[in-house]
């Protein structure tokens, strides 16, 4: 654990023994190169991890939150960004190499993103108690887009002062807590120029409050996904201490709050404003 997340979490690579086996075990069931920072979170406190992953892991690797995520993205309306079109990119010093990247990144966090969302909704619904009914596994799996390894994360400390303010203001659209910086943004971080091609982009939207009429709709719209989730989750262990279903919860109401319902609406706006 050290300064490269803005809130305390074991950084991926310094991951050891069952905590490094259950973040290897998170990027191969949900086809994604890199740990979200909620289950890097979750596993500085003893047994919050692998309660957790043990809860929601049989609906992962069914395909059925998989199901639910793209039903949910499908239907989600979003707003329009204007399109960021070759020549301004190229323009900006992001050649096509560069596009692809951001395009992986995007795609990455986008998936990601609306799983995380409705699965960790629908694990505080379970936490307060509730019916459960057996899981049929999904017999056709979803086909998705094979995603390319990410550049690493870069840590807040390793970007220079101008872009860590331009991070944060990004951060600031949309958002009414702020605990939490977007990883998204961090990552985003190699292209500066990008950053504030997104920053022009979505300033007017956030000023005239439809970024957050659009994120208030995301968290209704996936609560409805998790209330019908939560009936397929086994129960958390009742061998749980008090103190870990309590730090379970305040993580996973803060995640799905603030970055996951907010993100889940930029990086979908972003991903139709790039062009193919």
């Amino acid at each position: 654990m050290n300064a490269s997340d803005p809130i305390p979490a074991i950084v991926e690579s310094d991951a050891t023994g069952d905590i490094k086996n259950i973040f290897d075990d998170i990027k191969n069931v949900t086809g994604v190169d890199v740990v979200n920072l909620v289950w890097r979170r979750l596993a500085i406190t003893q047994n919050a991890l692998p309660y957790l992953w043990d809860v929601l892991r049989p609906a992962y690797e069914s395909g059925f939150i998989s199901h639910q995520a793209v039903e949910f993205q499908n239907q989600l309306v979003i707003p329009k960004l204007p399109k960021f079109k070759d020549e301004i990119l190229f323009a900006s010093g992001i050649d096509n190499l560069g596009k692809m990247t951001i395009n992986n990144i995007l795609a990455s966090y986008n998936r990601t993103n609306a799983a995380n969302l409705i699965a960790l909704q629908a694990a505080l619904i379970n936490l307060n108690g509730g019916e459960n009914v057996a899981l049929e596994p999904i017999q056709k799996k979803l086909a998705r887009d094979i995603l390319l390894p990410m550049p690493r994360l870069p840590a807040i400390s390793d970007l220079n002062p101008n872009i860590i303010s331009l991070v944060k203001e990004l951060n600031s659209f949309g958002e009414e807590d702020g605990t939490i910086i977007a990883s998204m943004y961090r990552h985003l971080a190699y292209w500066p120029n990008f950053l504030a091609l997104i920053k022009i982009a979505l300033e007017p939207i956030a000023l005239s409050g439809e970024l957050k009429r659009a994120i208030e709709n995301s968290r209704e719209q996936s609560a409805k996904k998790a209330i019908y989730l939560s009936k397929f989750l086994e129960p958390f262990p009742e061998s749980a201490s008090s103190l870990c279903f309590k730090e379970i919860k305040n993580v996973l109401e803060l995640f799905t709050r603030h970055p996951l319902s907010k993100m889940v609406v930029i990086c979908g706006m972003l991903i139709e404003a790039l062009e193919k």
